[in-house]
């Protein structure tokens, strides 16, 4: 409880409701709503966030958009250790490892975010983010990616059928690699 008068007595209401309108209108989790805003720490936001009629008393997990999910993977698929990425889209470690087991498992629809969070009601959990145009850039960009990939597969099955047909060298030359045949 001392903690909770403390809260009170360092931050004036305005910047109470102003961290708190933040979370609730923003696709931001508490860690960067205090990120961004400086202050008050992570634990002191999510207790004003409990005494909100809008967060119905229960602290639930965030939900990291989708965009923030596809952007870790894509990251720790290109190279990234897990633990830069966390740190550089503000995560935790163990949220990008998830991550990116999911979509070894399920591919893009693994990363889906439930939603979880009381706090949003029956709101769908990707309407805690606002589209933009970036997004249609990354969806096109995906979809490109995707036709690289079929491409570069059917290729590959190519080759393993020629593979298969070419007749496997008849003298020992050619195996032990002293001339060729």
């Amino acid at each position: 409880m001392e903690t909770e008068r403390k809260d009170f007595r360092m931050f004036s209401l305005e910047e109470r409701e102003r961290a708190v309108e933040l979370y609730f209108t923003t696709p931001m989790t508490t860690a960067q709503v205090v990120g961004h805003l400086g202050y008050p720490t992570r634990q002191c936001l999510e207790r004003w966030l409990a005494m909100d009629s809008r967060y119905a008393g229960h602290m639930a997990k965030p939900i990291i958009p989708l965009e923030t999910r596809r952007r870790a993977v894509e990251l720790v698929l290109g190279g990234m250790q897990q633990k830069q990425a966390a740190k550089q889209l503000g995560v935790s470690v163990g949220a990008v490892h998830g991550w990116v087991r999911a979509y070894r498992k399920g591919g893009m629809a693994a990363l889906q975010p439930k939603n979880r969070n009381s706090a949003q009601g029956n709101k769908p959990a990707d309407s805690r983010r606002r589209p933009s145009a970036a997004d249609d850039d990354d969806a096109e960009a995906l979809r490109r990616r995707v036709e690289e990939l079929e491409l570069e597969n059917a290729l590959m099955r190519e080759v393993v059928e020629v593979v298969k047909k070419t007749p496997a060298p008849t003298c020992g030359a050619c195996r032990t690699g002293r001339r060729p045949c």
